[in-house]
């Protein structure tokens, strides 16, 4: 074998070892190809959890008319991700349903990134998928609890199908830190995406399972968290993966396709873009992987 290759391989096998846990059929696969495990050791990610809601709320609170909860993995086996309990949003008409908690003591210039599993259940009216959404604010009284503030950022969409789990993700380490020095309170909203709930038109009935909240110091968590959704989102339309075709192979990378149960391909490159920086580029994603993104 090549130094070349052994580098590609070394490099990929790092990108894989992230995310061989999340599920996704094709990386999978790649893990088993190139001996990487589900339990392949990992360097220490600094992250700061901000919700397990194994003893309590954690000082998440309800935003508008919806009432929360701690549910156990007895009753919602799916949907708690780490240790035995959630947090459970239930929800009656609110069109704009949130949950909140202080984050004073973050500091977004070291973990601007955010991940969260969330599990919507059925909701009544409506088969939409459901649209996800964090929110950042800062305290515009230095003498408030945090109660009180205006928006300085929020993330993109992410969108999970009903009685699905599903990861909200989160990448603000573009956000301009400079509006982020009195940060004070981190919100998580969702609407069902068969309307508009900035109209006053969309009510949600139903419920909402989060868990295992946290903001950490890599980029890997988001990675693995817009692979996953993104592979599911392929099998969704496509069928299972069935297997990965490499067509070329380069310094630091290759190229090639997966392959679907239907028989359509969508292609990938993986390619090495600096010292411990991975980019894996499929169906219109750009996924990062590694350090010194921001």
């Amino acid at each position: 074998m090549s130094g070349n290759e052994s580098g590609i391989r070394a490099s990929r096998r790092r990108v894989l070892s992230t995310v061989a846990g999340t599920g996704v059929a094709a990386i999978g696969a790649l893990a088993s190809k190139y001996g990487v495990s589900d339990a392949a050791a990992l360097d220490a990610i600094d992250e700061i959890s901000l919700g397990t809601f194994e003893s309590s709320l954690e000082e998440w609170r309800p935003e508008g008319d919806l009432a929360l909860s701690r549910v156990g993995r007895d009753e919602r086996p799916v949907a708690v991700t780490e240790g035995e309990y959630a947090l459970e949003a239930a929800v009656d008409g609110e069109t704009e349903p949130v949950i909140s908690r202080s984050v004073t003591d973050l500091d977004l210039a070291t973990h601007p990134y955010f991940v969260a599993d969330v599990t919507p259940g059925r909701l009544a009216g409506t088969d939409a998928r459901v649209a996800f959404q964090c929110r950042l604010y800062r305290s515009t009284d230095l003498l408030a609890d945090g109660s009180t503030g205006e928006p300085v950022a929020e993330s993109d969409p992410v969108t999970v199908p009903q009685a699905t789990p599903g990861r909200l993700y989160w990448d603000a380490s573009d956000v301009d830190f400079g509006l982020l020095d009195a940060v004070s309170r981190l919100e998580i909203g969702w609407y069902p995406t068969d309307g508009d709930p900035a109209d006053g038109t969309v009510a949600a009935r139903g419920d909402v399972v989060v868990d295992d909240v946290r903001a950490t110091a890599s980029v890997d968590a988001v990675g693995s968290a817009r692979l996953a959704a993104t592979m599911r989102d392929l099998q969704f339309d496509r069928g299972p993966y069935v297997r990965t075709e490499v067509t070329e192979t380069f310094d630091g990378g290759e190229a090639g396709a997966f392959v679907f149960a239907d028989g359509e391909t969508e292609p990938y490159r993986f390619e090495t873009v600096g010292a411990d920086r991975y980019l894996l580029a499929v169906a219109d994603a750009e996924i990062e992987f590694g350090e010194g993104w921001s």
